[in-house]
């Protein structure tokens, strides 16, 4: 019966990436969000968060690192870094701004189906799973396609980011 009654337990534990865990795994791309200002659009940008090595990924246009700690659950977000590249259009450099300034306030993340949500006061940022590199890069299933930081012939803009030729 004993037996029985850990096979069951153990099945429910399947889902997610991390719902057995305490702590946030995996990579992420933003699917839609929303801060005081109202929907964050981001357009053709892609917004990537992955926890490896170093928790970050892309913000529309700049790389980006954060120190998450906890989570699920209640969460803390401290010391977000970016590096430095202008953006264009324009209208990136505002959805990074933005997406960051959120990134800044969550105070909950949580597991919802295949969706990863972080919330805090007038923030919600939901993701589903991706490929997110901290180098600035999103790859959707081809390691030769990044999203930004090179022109349509391969040039570098940043020094990060490396460009197929």
């Amino acid at each position: 019966m004993a037996a029985a009654i850990a096979v069951l337990a153990l099945a429910g534990c399947a889902g997610s990436p991390g719902e057995t865990e305490d702590s946030l795994e995996g990579n992420w791309v933003l699917t839609s969000g929303s801060d005081a200002a109202g929907a964050l659009e981001v357009g053709d940008a892609t917004v990537t968060l992955g926890f490896n090595e170093t928790t970050g990924g892309t913000a529309a246009c700049n790389g980006y690192t954060a120190q998450i700690v906890g989570g699920p659950g209640t969460v803390s977000v401290r010391q977000i870094t970016q590096t430095e590249m202008a953006c264009v259009p324009a209208s990136r450099m505002e959805i990074e701004q933005r997406y960051l300034a959120a990134l800044g306030e969550v105070n909950r993340a949580e597991y919802e189906g295949s969706e990863l949500v972080l919330t805090g006061p007038d923030v919600e940022l939901r993701f589903g799973e991706g490929v997110a590199a901290v180098s600035g890069t999103f790859v959707p299933g081809d390691p030769d396609t990044p999203v930004t930081g090179c022109d349509d012939k391969g040039a570098q803009d940043d020094a990060e980011v490396v460009c197929p030729q």
